[in-house]
């Protein structure tokens, strides 16, 4: 008898969007991620991880070991100046995965599991092509578990990849294998990764966690664990980035899939420019929304309101934040490592399994919305790509617009610099100091540059031009210096360049002996280097409409699949990414073969419902499910008493229950589950292996109740 409920079928998502909408007062809104995010292999792509491993010439990937060496690996894809190499690290002991038992909750301490995050841009100058690994890979290492759990991102499907790396110890060949990705949903209900909201009190930023890791007297890998509240903050900030990557390519698909391909390819051609267009500005959605084209806004609120009447429910990424060793008063002495296991407990209202209330309704009723989706667009390209492109179009010397100043130029008492106050009637204000060496002008700081429609800039390095012998002729040009690579933009997108003072009436003001203050023209010189760009996108949509490319037409937006065809149109040397093989038909150790048996029918209720995460061959979760029947009657013996607590949380109130029932109620039958006489039925068989059919396992405690420990081997 096989049964399946998989996340990704119709009933899965109908089930997850009527809770959804009960949490919300009974809105029936779709939920944020695409139909594609619970099939566990891909159809498409693969992982950034995998991407980032060597391989032999079989495809077999090669995993760094120790866990320090693959970190390693990772650092060498990241710009080394940000902070912490580009990689938050935390570690922690009593947490809330699968592996939270595996070293024994006694020497939970000893081996806490270690969650690293990649926060940092890849370097400024990386080629083409780069791994963009920022917000977008994720591991989980535990010594005791010899496994690491990755998230990581895969671009062409437009979404993350759940994957394991076992047999991960000293004298193995690690494996990677997909996981389980139904089971990786009940907790990873955004299909993304999930963190702690502040103050991450389970992590070694929390003192009396960092005191305990330090009282073990280990080093922990020599990782650099030892940190404030800043580390887990910059996760937590990574991982609602990451979210929102679903949603972008959710409205790039779903929203621009209008009645004809021209429509269609016209709306991501549009949004892409769009998106180009704000990074490289530097605009926030709020300040973007009215430069957005009035038809592109028409367009996408119409789809917007045709496919989701209701609105796009935005899943929650965070998880409640859990503090250990609460109850614990000042003068009493922390708990012994024999009772931690009441401390390992998760009670139901801080387990990842129970059902989050999503972060907002987004209904697309205005400009500003369209605005916020083209900042998510955006946000698929690295500031390394935007680089590349800045480069590109600076190569192309577009012609110069000019802005007139007046300016009020003071000479500082110590006849080190002058001082210049600039403004027009239309809105520019301009502020700078300019050095003096000698007689003759140097190198200046532009404090303050405000232009109507733009964000203010600050903190500008001026660059004399010219010889420093000529430096007292007139007029005197200045270069806007770029930040790494990105130069000072105008709202409009015009590249602001030079800062000119003065003409030949001029010459020797600077160095005028007033305090008065003197009347001097300037100019700023603005290029309008953005219109290539327009033109490169026009390009692009004209090749996908004659088949000559696909990036437009309808799948995931594929970062280096809109960006290589618009370099090369800048005339840079640029290939197409490589095709994608196709996934690999290696199953995780999967539940596929015990669907597949033919058990007696008081076990077919427990296959029905707990195959999906149970049959396989791990401690965590228990495979109660895996073998023959005399061991799998074994195990449920074993774990009779934990399965029925379990059960029984289906009867109680969500606010009464102590621990989250099972099946998770992010599963896909669970609401069905309910109304299922397989409940009764898996009660009856738990409470006669029991022998105790009148004991109640709710009057104990759930950590003092035997253990689900399944050998596995």
């Amino acid at each position: 008898m096989r049964q399946r409920h998989p996340v990704s079928s119709p009933l899965s998502r109908l089930v997850l969007r009527v809770m959804l909408g009960a949490l919300l007062g009974g809105a029936l809104a779709a939920p944020a991620i695409g139909a594609d995010l619970g099939r566990t292999l891909p159809q498409h792509g693969r992982s950034l991880f995998d991407r980032l491993l060597e391989r032999e010439a079989d495809g077999t990937p090669q995993v760094p070991f120790p866990f320090p060496a693959l970190l390693q690996r990772v650092r060498a894809q990241l710009d080394g100046e940000s902070p912490g190499g580009g990689l938050a690290i935390v570690l922690i002991p009593l947490g809330r995965s699968l592996q939270r038992h595996a070293a024994g909750d006694v020497d939970a301490f000893r081996f806490p599991r270690v969650v690293a995050a990649v926060t940092g841009e890849p370097a400024p100058d990386a080629p083409a092509g780069h791994l963009y690994l920022k917000d977008r890979l994720y591991l989980a290492h535990h010594e005791r578990a010899e496994a690491l759990e990755v998230i990581s991102y895969n671009e062409d499907a437009g979404r993350f990849e759940f994957q394991l790396v076992l047999d991960y110890r000293a004298g193995a060949t690690p494996r990677v294998v997909p996981a389980n990705r139904t089971l990786c949903l009940a907790c990873h209900q955004n299909a993304a990764p999930i963190f702690s909201r502040p103050s991450w009190d389970e992590t070694s930023a929390s003192p009396p966690i960092a005191a305990r890791l330090a009282a073990t007297g280990l080093d922990h890998q020599g990782l650099p664990w030892r940190h404030g509240v800043d580390v887990p903050e910059a996760i937590d900030a990574a991982t609602a980035r990451a979210n929102r990557l679903a949603i972008a390519q959710r409205l790039w698909q779903e929203g621009c899939a209008l009645a004809t391909l021209q429509a269609s390819v016209d709306c991501r051609a549009q949004t892409l420019l769009q998106a180009l267009r704000q990074r490289l500005i530097g605009a926030s959605p709020s300040v973007a929304s009215a430069d957005v084209p009035h038809r592109l806004v028409q367009v996408l609120l119409a789809s917007w309101q045709a496919r989701w009447p209701d609105g796009l429910v935005i899943p929650d990424p965070q998880v409640p934040n859990r503090q250990p060793f609460a109850g614990i008063e000042g003068g009493i002495a922390p708990p012994a490592d024999a009772e931690l296991v009441r401390y390992a407990d998760i009670p139901a209202a801080f387990d990842p399994l129970t059902l989050r209330v999503p972060l907002e309704h987004w209904r697309g009723r205005d400009a500003g919305d369209v605005a916020r989706f083209i900042h998510l667009l955006g946000a698929i390209f690295s500031h390394a790509d935007l680089a590349l492109v800045e480069r590109a179009l600076a190569r192309l010397q577009p012609g110069a617009l000019q802005i007139e100043l007046t300016c009020t130029l003071r000479r500082a008492a110590n006849a080190t610099r002058v001082d210049l106050d600039c403004a027009n009637g239309s809105g520019v204000r301009l502020q700078a100091r300019i050095m003096l060496d000698g007689h003759r002008a140097a190198d200046g700081v532009l404090d303050r540059l405000e232009l109507r429609g733009s964000r203010a800039h600050a903190g500008v390095t001026l660059s004399k031009l010219g010889s420093r012998e000529q430096a007292a002729e007139w007029p005197i040009r200045f270069a806007l210096a770029a930040s790494r690579g990105v130069p000072v933009r105008a709202g409009s997108g015009e590249a602001i360049t030079v800062l000119q003072l003065g003409g030949s009436d001029t010459r020797g003001m600077l160095m005028a002996k007033t305090d008065a203050g003197e009347a001097l023209v300037a100019s700023l010189e603005l290029v309008d280097d953005l219109q290539p760009l327009g033109h490169a996108v026009e390009a692009l949509a004209r090749a996908n409409l004659t088949g000559q490319n696909d990036a437009l037409t309808g799948g995931p937006a594929r970062r280096m699949a809109l960006l290589a065809p618009l370099l090369r149109s800048f005339g840079e040397d640029v290939r197409d990414p490589p095709t994608a093989p196709a996934p690999s038909s290696a199953q995780p150790p999967a539940m596929a073969r015990a669907h597949t048996q033919h058990w007696p029918a008081d076990l077919q209720p427990f296959l029905r419902q707990c195959s999906q995460c149970h049959a396989e061959n791990t401690a965590f979760p228990p495979g109660f499910l895996h073998g023959e029947e005399s061991r799998v009657r074994a195990s449920l013996a074993a774990c009779a008493q934990r399965m029925l607590y379990r059960l029984e949380m289906n009867r109680l109130p969500a606010a009464a229950r102590a621990k989250t029932p099972m099946p998770p109620p992010a599963a896909a039958h669970a609401a069905a589950f309910l109304q299922s006489p397989d409940l009764a039925a898996m009660r009856e068989l738990l409470e006669r292996l029991l022998q105790a059919r009148g004991d109640d396992v709710l009057a104990h405690p759930y950590a003092t109740l035997s253990p689900c420990r399944i050998p596995t081997g």
